[in-house]
């Protein structure tokens, strides 16, 4: 599923829960907190081989959860009660505050 989803598909999501799966050792909630499109340079020409699907944007979803337990960056099954689950998602630790630890997934 990971591989047709758009920016558009979590814009209506921010704020909201989404449940990670701690593979067999219970659950964490991650709440959306932003989605933001990636920017690309005007002169880049991107190499396209013959049939790919492409995404038509890049973007990053950004992930409050708690501080503790620390997720070390890994892939991660979640699951969201509109969208569904999302299964392998890549998720890297981007930093902590007294509101929690937060997490991004990038999307080429």
């Amino acid at each position: 599923m990971l591989d047709k989803v758009t920016k558009e598909t979590f814009e209506p999501y921010v704020d909201q829960v989404f449940t990670l799966d701690l593979d067999g050792q219970g659950s964490a909630p991650l709440q959306l907190i932003s989605v933001v499109p990636h920017t690309v340079h005007p002169g880049y020409r991107r190499a396209v081989p013959e049939g790919a699907i492409l995404r038509q944007e890049g973007f990053t979803l950004t992930f409050r959860g708690p501080t503790r337990p620390p997720l070390p960056q890994g892939t991660y099954n979640l699951e969201h009660e509109i969208i569904g689950k999302l299964e392998m998602m890549f998720l890297v630790p981007v930093g902590e505050d007294e509101n929690g630890r937060y997490y991004e997934a990038v999307f080429n």
